[in-house]
């Protein structure tokens, strides 16, 4: 893959709620980073995909920057993160700001500076279906912001320790977990999960339910139906072309499962 750097979203739509002001991926690039520590006036994260970098701030902290690794950095705070010089990585950043943010900071980890290591790792899937498409609206630019915070809440939800570890779910279950939430397609065979967790399925599939809540069939549907509404909300696909995107046999078979997880039609959703 060639060295790029992809922008998504550039000074999105100010609203009453906020704004996301910049979005984007680098991919298997080096980062355009100032040599010494920035200070933003708004939210920013940065997810790292591929490769290492470091972080620090003005309070001496430095701490390397792992596959896996969301960078949290609230407004005002000095900080500098990136790759070595001449290294390469592959990130998802957003930078955003407004009075949502504000008011879900605390439940939302976006309070705390610095590097963590969700376990499991929320859909990065998700988190580009969020970023990837411009608003075309005030209210497109809203449900934008809100699915953002959806996935900010869930990250900081599973938050785990700098080393990746997480008390609640087991290292083969929290592998399931981060491979289950990024096939939004339902493409992958659940034996496959298993094997590829060191488990047989019925063992794979008996802890997964125990420690999650979920059979891991129900996890990702739940995932799936959830991408289906970010993208009801945020584009204008078809119902057909979300059905075919996602998997689903067909528009008919996406909009039953739709109505029995959310209660209404994609067409009302969308309109509501």
């Amino acid at each position: 893959m060639g060295m790029r750097t992809v922008v998504a979203v550039a000074e999105g739509p100010v609203t009453r709620l906020g704004q996301v002001v910049l979005a984007g991926e680098v991919v298997d690039d080096e980062p355009i980073m100032p040599s010494t520590l920035r200070v933003m006036d708004q939210y920013v994260l940065s997810v790292v995909l591929e490769g290492e970098g470091t972080y620090r701030d003005a309070e001496g902290r430095e701490e390397r920057l792992l596959p896996g690794a969301h960078t949290i950095v609230p407004p005002g705070v000095p900080h500098w993160y990136g790759t070595d010089p001449g290294r390469r990585w592959t990130e998802l950043f957003v930078v955003f700001t407004g009075p949502l943010f504000d008011s879900v900071a605390e439940l939302s980890g976006l309070t705390v500076a610095g590097p963590r290591y969700p376990r499991p790792v929320p859909s990065i899937e998700a988190l580009r279906s969020v970023l990837r498409t411009p608003p075309r609206s005030q209210r497109a630019a809203e449900h934008q912001l809100f699915a953002l915070v959806d996935w900010l809440h869930d990250a900081a939800d599973s938050a785990g320790a700098p080393d990746g570890s997480a008390p609640d779910l087991s290292p083969e279950v929290a592998q399931g977990v981060s491979r289950l939430s990024d096939d939004l397609t339902g493409s992958v065979d659940l034996e496959t999960v298993a094997a590829e967790s060191g488990l047989t399925y019925d063992t794979f599939r008996r802890r997964f339910t125990a420690e999650v809540g979920q059979t891991p069939s129900a996890f990702r549907s739940v995932r799936r139906l959830q991408a289906a509404a970010t993208l009801l909300r945020l584009t204008d696909m078809t119902h057909r072309e979300i059905a075919r995107t996602l998997g689903f046999a067909d528009e008919f078979h996406f909009s039953r499962r739709f109505r029995a997880h959310f209660g209404m039609p994609p067409r009302a959703y969308r309109a509501s």
